[in-house]
């Protein structure tokens, strides 16, 4: 039952952020410096195209929401199904500021965008893990979603990058369904290694609940 258990987390959340992830990535083909979220978000803002910042952020928080609802949907409480959702959002709202920063910081030092994509994708999944860990009101839990969702993203943008010719990343011009593809890519991975996580932690908790105390 336990391992049933886990497996459906890391279906559910590989399908919740793999959905919302491709998503972005289709929407990021549609702008001149299509790619990964941080060039799109830092070239929004550097380009001072404020309508494209903030309907990025606004799929982005989207994205977030769409994961942590799915996830939510495994433990068949629709007060769950939302208190994820609107972690997921949040996550991936507050997110995109370090997103931003990177973006300024590795520009600055003429980084290649596919390193860019990959600490972007690790950012993201840090925030967006640390939130849903909140929805478990135990620090351990957080710190773990937190790294899960840092070494799962951060290893989904880096596949999705090296598809793209990392370290460089030739991606300006990439068609929407390209850019969509190298995008479910992330969330798949990303998204399956915080339902792991997640599946792990409530399977501990389930166990230690069942045990019997002894006083």
């Amino acid at each position: 039952m336990r391992t049933l258990s886990v497996t459906r987390f890391v279906l559910y959340g590989a399908v919740g952020f793999g959905i919302g992830w491709t998503m972005l990535g289709a929407l990021g083909g549609g702008f001149p410096m299509a790619g990964g979220v941080g060039t799109v978000l830092g070239g929004a803002i550097f380009s001072g195209d404020l309508p494209s910042l903030l309907l990025y952020t606004s799929v982005l928080s989207l994205c977030g929401a769409c994961g942590g609802a799915v996830l939510g949907l495994t433990f068949k409480d629709f007060r769950r199904v939302v208190l994820l959702a609107v972690l997921g959002a949040v996550g991936f709202f507050l997110g995109s500021f370090i997103v931003v920063g990177l973006f300024f910081s590795l520009t600055f030092v003429q980084a290649g965008t596919g390193i860019l994509e990959a600490l972007s994708a690790a950012a993201l999944g840090l925030v967006v893990g640390a939130l849903l860990g909140l929805s478990l009101r135990s620090f351990r839990a957080t710190v773990v979603l937190a790294l899960w969702g840092l070494v799962g993203f951060g290893i989904g943008g880096l596949i999705a990058a090296a598809l793209q010719g990392f370290p460089l990343q030739p991606s300006e011009g990439l068609p929407s369904l390209q850019t969509a593809a190298f995008g479910a890519v992330e969330g798949i991975i990303g998204g399956a290694s915080l339902g792991a996580a997640l599946g792990y932690l409530e399977s501990r908790k389930l166990a230690s609940d069942q045990r019997p105390r002894v006083r």
